[in-house]
């Protein structure tokens, strides 16, 4: 079979951009948009972590998944879907069979497996493969970008028609992206593990020390994450206290950092103060709106009053000079100007420290929220709309830390395991 060029269409591009949008924003209401600065810190010290994850042992099995899948005979992409999600029921079942019931809420899909089994439409919404994908290619698991589905579909093809032929390690790193539908090419570096996807084979959701051996690999060695805080954490062995603060690393592993990781560690503590000073105002004006509600107005004077007491404590921290340190980062790596220059100017407001400036931080607050989530859904602009439902107060940005320190507890695990 002669196979010249695949295009896949510029909506199927767009869709998988989507996909993994989705996958690194998917977090707690945003209501003043600032997700896509926070998502830049993430993504800089953590790449490939998502919010979405639940364990490591899906970065090990999905690529051995796929392998089995690429041996499959299609027609079309649905067909590729169909064969993919029922691997993932089967997966699912074999992972309950292989864990304690503690460990059950950790396995994707394990609440609706009796009914996902029987009728595959009933499986989850966000699937393994959709959560992990991000992850994958980011770790070099999957080495193309290209939708999967698509991909998978087209190399079947190939290997079906054509014997394979194997290729040494130099020939594989000579390979370019116009090779990689040959079917020569592997795709998929599973490193070595095999599983049998029979729904009945029990595996564990911990990690073996083979699997846990090969993730750890891949980050360390993937262009995408191999100069990352995170691999850094992973190659010289960062020691994880139990209850470990993201805003503790600093005075923790300060020696241990490199200056380029601590200066951004650094950059990214200075905004979560700055945006949790921005959402304190965001709770004043929602407890004011709706002080007609017993214990409202209390509330707001609560906030109002820790508002001025974590400003002044942070003076040095938030000044128009700091913050401006932040937004000329990350303006390299975002281009969503519109958050940039909100921050810009919520940042002079807060400095200003006079009443009129307060006044007109509100101002600008209800604003940001109509220009994010629209006037209809911005609750600022309606309070009485959403005044029974339940209200996310102000937090800290933790970057994914606590999914990061999970992941790295179960490689290190898994690397203790006989």
């Amino acid at each position: 079979m002669k196979l010249g060029f695949v295009n896949f269409s510029t909506e199927e591009q767009g869709k998988l951009r989507q996909v993994i949008q989705s996958i690194q924003e998917h977090q707690a209401i945003d209501e003043l948009g600032l997700g896509r600065i926070r998502d830049a810190f993430s993504n800089k010290m953590f790449p490939g972590m998502s919010t979405l994850h639940n364990r490591a042992k899906y970065y090990a099995v999905l690529p051995s998944l796929f392998l089995e899948a690429e041996r499959g005979s299609y027609k079309n992409v649905n067909e590729v879907r169909a064969k993919i999600l029922d691997l993932e029921i089967k997966l699912t079942r074999q992972l309950l069979l292989g864990s304690s019931s503690e460990l059950a809420n950790g396995i994707t899909g394990s609440t609706v497996i009796d009914k996902a089994e029987r009728d595959n439409d009933k499986y989850v919404k966000y699937d393994p493969t959709y959560i992990y994908y991000g992850a994958l290619t980011t770790y070099g698991m999957i080495r193309s970008n290209i939708n999967i589905y698509s991909l998978i579909m087209e190399r079947s093809k190939i290997k079906n028609a054509q014997p394979p032929k194997y290729l040494t390690k130099e020939e594989e790193e000579e390979m370019g992206d116009a090779n990689q539908l040959s079917g020569n090419f592997q795709l998929f570096d599973a490193g070595g593990l095999s599983y049998s996807f029979d729904g009945v084979t029990p595996i564990s959701i911990d990690l073996t020390r083979d699997e846990a051996n090969f993730i750890k690999s891949k980050i360390l060695s993937s262009p995408k994450s191999k100069d990352s805080f995170l691999a850094s954490i992973l190659r010289d062995g960062y020691p994880l206290g139990e209850n470990n603060e993201f805003f503790s690393l600093g005075d923790l592993w300060r020696d241990r950092m490199s200056d380029e990781h601590y200066a951004v560690y650094a950059l990214s503590v200075r905004f979560s103060k700055f945006q949790y000073l921005l959402r304190l105002i965001y709770n004043y004006i929602y407890y004011s709106q709706t002080a007609f509600i017993q214990g409202r107005k209390d509330e707001a004077d609560n906030v109002l009053r820790k508002y001025e007491e974590l400003k002044e404590l942070w003076k040095h921290e938030i000044s128009n000079e700091r913050i401006a340190e932040i937004l000329d980062y990350v303006g390299g790596l975002i281009t969503d100007r519109n958050s940039l220059s909100f921050c810009e100017t919520a940042c002079r407001l807060i400095n200003n420290g006079d009443s009129e400036s307060l006044k007109e931080l509100q101002r600008l607050i209800i604003s940001r929220e109509k220009q994010t989530k629209g006037s209809t859904r911005s609750k600022l602009a309606n309070p009485l709309k959403y005044k029974d439902i339940e209200h996310v107060g102000a937090y800290f940005f933790d970057y994914r830390w606590k999914l990061v320190c999970s992941v790295i507890n179960e490689i290190n695990k898994g690397l203790a395991n006989g």
